[in-house]
């Protein structure tokens, strides 16, 4: 199992999403979000314009990782795609 290396962009949990019965993928920062809301994205896309705004804003460095974070969970919860998402502030 390869390892990634994390980054100052990266969220401080990753979250888990799935896409129907394939494997789930694991997303570590809004980048990483971005792609997966254009290639891989499924479902409802009432949250999922806002994420994709969200995200790219992050990665531009306008708002922080973890707002991004946040907005990419809800999107996924209300598309029901989120398989874990664990709570970046409880582990703190």
């Amino acid at each position: 199992m390869a390892f990634k290396e994390k980054t100052s962009q990266d969220w401080r949990e990753p979250v888990y999403v799935q896409v129907s019965m394939r494997t789930p993928n694991t997303i570590h920062n809004a980048s990483e979000a971005l792609e997966f809301l254009d290639n891989a994205w499924k479902g409802s896309r009432k949250k999922h314009r806002f994420a994709k705004e969200i995200c790219s804003a992050a990665v531009l460095g306008q708002v922080s990782p973890e707002t991004a974070r946040e907005a990419f969970v809800q999107a996924a919860s209300e598309a029901r795609m989120i398989t874990c998402a664990p709570n970046a502030e409880a582990s703190s």
